[in-house]
This record gives C-alpha cells, structure tokens and sequence, in this order.
C-alpha cells in the first residue's frame, strides 16, 4: 500500500512483494505496487534515483520517441519510509500490460540455442561478430526487425552516460501471446558514476571513466558504440547539452541527498556529460 505520510512516500511491504533485482553489480531493492502501477526502486550504491531521474529527463530532447520506433521509461526521485527508515529511491510506471511478460535476450537465446548464451558468444572470434548474433538472432526469433537498431541505441545510450550494467539479463523485449514488441529502454541506474562504493567519490570523475568497461562484452564503451554503429548506423541524436539547464534540473535532484555529497555529485555528472558527449556527437 502507498500513501503520502511527513511530505514523503509512505509504503508498507509484505515480505514475498519484494523483488531483490539481481545484476552483475548486486541486489538493488525493488517493490511493485498494483494499485499505482508503479515501481518503487531504493537507492544501494550511491545516487542511482538521481541517476534514472535525469538521464530519462535528457532523453526526452533526443530523437528516441520522434525517429525511432522505441520508447523510454520515465522516472521521478523521491524518498521512502521503508522498514523504519527513510530511504532515497526512483518511481516508474509498469510499462507491461497484465498480458505480457518480459523476456531477457539471455532466455531467450539459450532457450533456442539449447545451451547459454554466453557460451556462444564466447565461441565467436570478434566483437563485431558477437553483436551481429545477438541483434541478428534475436531479430529473427522474434520478428523484430528493428532490433539491431534498438541495441545500437542502447549502446550509444549507456556509452554516453556511462552505464556499465548492461548485461544480458538487462537487454529485454516484451512477449503476449507468442508475439514480441520492443521494450522501453530502462534500468540506466548504474550511470554516471553513481554506484559510489565501486567509483570513489574522492577519485577524479576523468580517472574512474578511463577505467569503465561497457557490458555486455566488456569493452571499452566507445569501442563497442563503435563497433554496433559501423554494422548498423548511428541512431542516437542529442542536441548539446546546456549545462546551465542540467544544473537547473540538477538542484533539486541533488536536495535528496547530504548536503556535503551534493556538489560532488554534481561536478561528477557535469564532468560525465562533456567527456562522453565529445566521444560520442563531437
């Protein structure tokens, strides 16, 4: 149940509600209320509401929505009364309907292949040939067509804000009825440097990037934007950034968390933005 209590969210949790959201990174707590439709998702490692909240607020001047024929997920920061403790955490939408399911890539393509995935694409001898069989295969076993653009744009997606959490069990379409749509691009929490106990916040922005490596082939993140962009094209349009709007937005995000974190925070995704900006549009 959900109710507003003290100028926050207030939610009570029955123990079999809890989803614990398994990544290569760790759990990151989430809940799901059926009567809002919504996801509720805590803060683990550092600043990943805010993370969510302002990446889908960028997204919104891209030409995702208006060129393609993919969609995102929306998030909004907020805090939490959660077993006694006031939380920091993102609210979105369920985007399936009661009918649909979310399937991973990862199932997906080991439920055809009758062994893991990983196993095949470890077996192939470049990059180039790994990411032709996951946007090729799963375009052919699921009539999406457009599905190798749709990886491209979430390696361009996660290359620009960093996001190193994009296994295979974070690539997804939606399955009703033994038909596929495209899922929405989600799940950027682990941008930007957010998750703090893995990227010191008293280490320089520029060293901690230099150091990333995008997933789900662990390379650098340009080389794999890179090397999806020379098969299928780019697809990712942004405007350049005005910073003086993102510090607009920023401020208020940034009221969430310590006062003493807030202007490191700030500085680290400021310093994000322009590195990752120039390797990508400039």
């Amino acid at each position: 149940m959900v109710g507003g209590e003290s100028g926050f969210m207030s939610i009570k949790l029955v123990s079999n509600e809890k989803i614990a959201e398994t990544s290569s990174k760790g759990n990151q707590e989430k809940w799901f209320e059926k009567d809002s439709n919504k996801w509720y998702k805590l803060d683990q490692f550092g600043y990943e509401a805010l993370t969510e909240t302002l990446i889908s607020i960028l997204l919104e001047k891209s030409n995702i929505e208006s060129d393609t024929p993919f969609t995102f997920v929306r998030y909004t920061i907020d805090k939490f009364h959660i077993r006694g403790l006031i939380r920091t955490g993102c609210i979105s939408y369920n985007f399936l309907q009661p009918s649909q399911s979310l399937i991973t890539v990862n199932r997906l393509l080991t439920s055809h292949l009758g062994y893991p995935l990983a196993q095949k694409l470890k077996r192939l001898t470049s990059d180039k040939k790994r990411i032709t069989y996951l946007a090729e295969a799963t375009a052919d076993y699921t009539g999406l067509t457009d599905f190798p653009r749709y990886l491209t744009l979430l390696f361009e997606i996660d290359s620009l804000f960093c996001n190193d959490d994009r296994h295979l069990n974070n690539i997804a379409v939606i399955e009703q009825s033994g038909k596929y749509s495209y899922c929405p691009i989600f799940d950027n929490a682990a941008g930007l440097l957010s998750n703090t106990q893995l990227s010191g916040m008293d280490i320089e922005p520029k060293a901690l990037i230099s150091v990333l490596l995008a997933r789900p082939f662990n390379k650098t993140f340009t080389r794999q934007m890179n090397t999806a962009r020379s098969l299928y094209n780019n697809q990712l349009v942004l405007p350049a950034p005005d910073y003086g709007e993102i510090k607009s937005i920023m401020q208020p995000l940034l009221e969430f968390y310590a006062n003493r974190d807030r202007g490191i925070i700030y500085n680290r995704v400021i310093k994000c933005l322009k590195l990752r900006y120039k390797a990508l549009f400039l």
